[in-house]
């Protein structure tokens, strides 16, 4: 599937001025192999995040709406990707390792 627009959305915004760090979700229904690759978010650097931004990204099922199967943290790495420049590159990404002892 492709990359969806409304499902990468600003968290938290970061303090104005120099060194700012925003913090994005992506929810996508794609494998994070596929999420990372540049350009993937193709209007993220138009939406605002730069290098160095956090991006949480949660792999859903079939929808956006759907059951979450994965949850991976990564940054931007490359910003104003794409022929256009308004897209932006994510790192490979940390794995959240789902654990449930109850």
């Amino acid at each position: 599937m492709a990359y969806d627009t409304s499902g990468f959305k600003l968290l938290l915004g970061g303090l104005s001025g120099a060194g700012n760090m925003n913090t994005w979700l992506l929810d996508s229904v794609d494998a994070i192999a596929t999420v990372n690759t540049s350009n993937y978010v193709s209007d993220g650097y138009k939406k605002g995040a730069r290098q160095g931004d956090i991006v949480i990204v949660r792999t859903r099922t079939t929808t956006l709406s759907g059951p979450v199967t994965a949850v991976n943290y990564c940054w931007v790495i490359d910003e104003a990707t794409g022929t256009d420049t308004l897209g932006i590159d994510l790192t490979d990404g940390l794995a959240v390792t789902p654990t449930d002892t109850d």
